[in-house]
């Protein structure tokens, strides 16, 4: 009987330390609840590149129409997708007039150089006068310029390519007569491409010849070229209010074709040292904008609101000039659900290469 009596108070104990554990935990699980669950990333100083984001228009340096400069008919013309050297020939016309017309001025001048050769002793001796000579050799003269026109018009019945590219169209085919200033043919080099596109009037005077230009191909499935500006206009479009600006980029892999409208991240400066978070994570109320931070109490994390300055934004980052430190731990996914003093619980860190 008197074991029985010491063993009760021990269990009365023993079960009241098992309530108040019992009690202590679902309390911490009640605040674990009520945690908001959020993603964060660590900030540091870091270099940030503010650009100006453009459209620009892809054209070959060297893209011509090649006409014909004499009549003839159409002997042989080269095919679409031949690749041509500088000089290689392009087309052929018939040339059997040209050859004709070509003899006959040739035997012209012959027989007006003979005689003007003839005449030259006569004029010593006092033969013939200085005027008769003059008007031979002026026959002679004529002569000869017919003979150069006959000529030309034999080598422009050979139509050449003016320099190295690829034939993309052709205008004529075989047999076709054609007449001066007729197209026939177009010749486009690839190798070396412009690129032309407007940029607001506002950074007119933070773009020049030299900045540094990031292409970007996505919409063809390709990455990013780098290239600078090579002219920058000085004068504003009125339709458009922007300026014009000219890229010139090596294109030895042919990625970029004629018309092909791209993607242009022209760089307007950089700033070192400066702490930069998503724009996602700004949020905005009736005072401007803020951040939450995430700062260590015991063995809960609490959300603190931060009143923020913003400066340069480019992409999806934007600079932070007052309101934020090194090494602090800002919200970037969860933060419209948190507010100053809320419990949260970090689920992922991210970095800054998933923002670039």
């Amino acid at each position: 009987m008197n074991a029985m009596k010491r063993i009760a108070p021990i269990c009365i104990m023993a079960a009241l330390f098992v309530a108040c554990d019992q009690e202590n935990n679902n309390g911490n699980n009640d605040i674990r609840a009520r945690e908001v669950v959020v993603e964060t990333l660590d900030t540091e100083f870091r270099s940030f590149t503010e650009v100006v984001r453009v459209t620009g228009t892809v054209e070959a340096m060297e893209d011509a129409i090649i006409s014909a400069e004499v009549s003839g008919r159409v002997h042989t013309i080269a095919d679409r997708g031949t690749q041509v050297r500088q000089g290689q020939e392009l087309v052929s016309l018939d040339d059997r007039m040209v050859r004709s017309s070509l003899e006959m001025a040739r035997a012209n001048y012959e027989l007006a150089e003979d005689a003007l050769q003839r005449q030259e002793p006569l004029l010593r001796d006092s033969i013939i006068s200085t005027l008769q000579y003059n008007q031979i050799r002026t026959q002679r003269d004529q002569a000869r310029s017919q003979l150069e026109q006959a000529e030309k018009q034999l080598s422009d019945s050979r139509i050449t390519a003016p320099f190295d590219g690829r034939i993309e169209d052709r205008m004529v085919s075989a047999g076709e007569l054609v007449n001066p200033g007729i197209p026939v043919l177009r010749l486009v080099n690839l190798d070396r491409i412009r690129i032309n596109a407007g940029v607001p009037e506002r950074y007119i005077n933070d773009i020049r010849e030299g900045t540094p230009v990031t292409v970007r191909l996505a919409s063809y499935g390709g990455g990013e070229l780098q290239g600078k500006v090579r002219y920058a206009g000085s004068l504003i479009i009125p339709e458009t209010r922007t300026f014009p600006i000219e890229i010139v980029m090596d294109n030895s892999e042919m990625l970029l074709k004629p018309e092909m409208v791209v993607n242009l991240l022209v760089t307007r400066r950089v700033l070192d040292d400066v702490l930069i978070v998503p724009r996602s994570a700004l949020v905005r109320d009736e005072d401007g904008m803020q951040l939450f931070v995430v700062n260590k109490e015991g063995d809960f994390n609490k959300a603190e609101a931060r009143r923020v300055v913003t400066g340069a934004a480019s992409g999806a980052l934007i600079v932070i000039e007052e309101g934020l430190n090194s090494g602090d731990i800002v919200i970037v996914t969860g933060q419209t659900n948190v507010s100053d003093g809320d419990l949260v619980r970090i689920q992922n860190r991210r970095d800054y290469q998933q923002y670039q």
